[in-house]
């Protein structure tokens, strides 16, 4: 799980970037659900951005594994019945659970309402143009000018995923301040904690009910 927490503070809820699209995209626009974790369905877009993630993992994975190089043809080959293009979607899939059992975590917790991706699509197309005319007008904004979209994406999560272990210790540490902490310091205290929430977590990965739509999951491809 150390794993995993590394995976999103480097990656919505970090990688920032300066440049990102001004178009709103239209409110009419059919988007595809790729999946459902928990009865959540998880937008074509989201996917896309975790399929792209894994990319070089699993170029990685075939190279060391069958010395596979990447070609025309390497993403829908087959080696000893191992195909990059499957190994990638379960990859960005196993990942996107680990995110979505959080969120719903945090929804439980009373600290999120809507993780829709349209939702924070409109949020982050919001945020680029405020922060676009904070700099015509010489205000100061901290961090970049203009985020990426999937830099936005991890800083929410990233921020989503401390407040969530902070209620998470409301619930889970006894009160009554040392006496309660067994004697340990701040820094194992935060230890321990970060090891109850990643078991916490690694729980909710394991029983999480995922269905696959089928037509939409074997279009989707790495970019």
């Amino acid at each position: 799980m150390k794993h995993l927490m590394m995976i999103f503070l480097l990656s919505i809820f970090g990688c920032t970037g300066c440049s990102a699209p001004h178009e709103h995209t239209p409110a009419s626009s059919e988007v595809a659900t790729v999946a459902y974790i928990n009865d959540v369905p998880v937008d074509e877009r989201e996917f896309q951005l975790f399929l792209n993630d894994v990319k070089a993992q699993t170029a990685g994975y075939f190279k060391q594994t069958y010395n596979a190089d990447d070609s025309a043809s390497f993403w829908t080959t087959s080696f000893q019945g191992e195909v990059p293009m499957e190994k990638a979607k379960q990859l960005a899939l196993d990942r996107l659970k680990e995110v979505k059992v959080q969120q719903i975590l945090a929804q439980q917790y009373g600290l999120l309402t809507d993780y829709s991706y349209s939702t924070f699509r409109d949020n982050w197309l919001r945020e680029n143009e405020r922060r676009e005319q904070a700099v015509k007008n010489h205000q100061v904004i901290y961090g970049p000018k203009q985020y990426e979209e999937r830099g936005y994406y991890t800083y929410l999560f990233s921020n989503l995923v401390l407040k969530v272990k902070a209620v998470f210790k409301e619930k889970t540490v006894p009160k009554g301040g040392d006496s309660a902490s067994g004697g340990l310091t701040e820094d194992q205290q935060q230890r321990a904690l970060d090891a109850s929430y990643a078991e916490q977590v690694k729980q909710l990965v394991e029983t999480a009910q995922v269905r696959i739509v089928d037509h939409v999951f074997q279009q989707m491809s790495v970019q």
